[in-house]
Parts: structure tokens; C-alpha cells; sequence
């Protein structure tokens, strides 16, 4: 059985990457004074 561990083959194509910014971007996380997190959406 092959494995391939090419460079190429481990990189996220395109289509994922602007997924992951586009969450990243919508989403964020606030800190409170007392210490916690709050998350919330942009949209």
C-alpha cells in the first residue's frame, strides 16, 4: 500500500482555505473583564 506524503498532496485546496477565513472573519471572541469568553457572529 502507498502513502503519499507529498508536499502538494497535505496543502488545503483553495475552496477550503476562503472557507476558513470566511469563519474566521464572522466569528469572534470577546474577553470579559472577569476573565471569560464570550464568542458571537458578525453576520
Amino acid at each position: 500500500m502507498k502513502i503519499f506524503t507529498s508536499d502538494v498532496m497535505n496543502q488545503p485546496s483553495e475552496q477550503t482555505l476562503r472557507l476558513i477565513k470566511q469563519i474566521a472573519h464572522t466569528y469572534r471572541v470577546a474577553k470579559i473583564a472577569n476573565g471569560s469568553s464570550v464568542s458571537y457572529c458578525l453576520n
